[in-house]
């Protein structure tokens, strides 16, 4: 496991953008359960279009994994990788 310093210095060598420290800091505190987009979207006062950019960008540097929900097959659940 990485220390939160380390972590946090790795995170920022990737020059994610302040939304995107936001979007993840939410998963990471979300637990293995993991969030909708409409539920990020209750936690924070972004645009949908820059929650979904955030998404996108963190999936694409494989920060996060992308998940059926269980409860509703028509959604995705995010957690963090």
């Amino acid at each position: 496991m990485m220390s939160k310093e380390k972590l946090q210095e790795e995170l920022n060598n990737m020059k994610l953008t302040k939304s995107q420290m936001i979007v993840l800091d939410i998963l990471r505190s979300s637990g293995k359960d993991g969030v909708t987009p409409k539920q990020l979207l209750d936690k924070v006062s972004f645009a949908p279009r820059t929650v979904r950019y955030a998404l996108r960008k963190l999936l694409k540097k494989q920060l996060i994994k992308r998940v059926p929900c269980l409860s509703d097959m028509r959604q995705w659940v995010y957690v963090p990788a």
